[in-house]
């Protein structure tokens, strides 16, 4: 049975990680925000560059739907005890537009849907093309030959 690895891989040693110990394949995501095809908000792209993993956290306060994001201002106050619950999917979406919106035009990333895995750190700013193909060649050096 295939299995695809997803989960804090950005870089070589996590993709023939999860190869070697029987992946198929890996998922990359967050890794991906800083490519200039990915026309993330600089703010978003910034904040990514020495994000700890512990300045990440779980969150419906964008959409409803629970996602990693940034520990930005907004979502350590949507989960601060006491805080009113997230309304479900797609409701909260609509809530939040317009703060998003705004945050977008003014770069304010303490307001923007900034969605960020724990391995965000790995981010580079490189072309996607580049990124993949380095990410594999070196993989390959990593790992056993078949």
């Amino acid at each position: 049975m295939p299995i695809i690895a997803t989960g804090g891989i950005g870089d070589t040693r996590g993709i023939a990680a999860a190869l070697t110990l029987g992946a198929s394949a890996v998922q990359i995501g967050t890794a991906f925000l800083r490519c200039p095809e990915a026309a993330t908000n600089l703010a978003w792209a910034d904040a990514l560059v020495e994000l700890e993993p512990e300045a990440t956290m779980s969150t419906r306060a964008f959409s409803g739907r629970l996602g990693r994001a940034i520990a930005t201002n907004y979502v350590r106050a949507a989960a601060a005890p006491g805080a009113p619950p997230a309304a479900p999917y797609p409701v909260q979406r609509a809530l939040t537009t317009a703060m998003r919106d705004a945050a977008g035009r003014s770069r304010d990333v303490h307001r923007m849907q900034a969605w960020a895995g724990q391995a965000a750190a790995l981010a580079r700013a490189e072309p996607a093309g580049d990124f993949v193909l380095r990410l594999w060649r070196e993989a390959e050096d990593l790992l056993p030959a078949a």
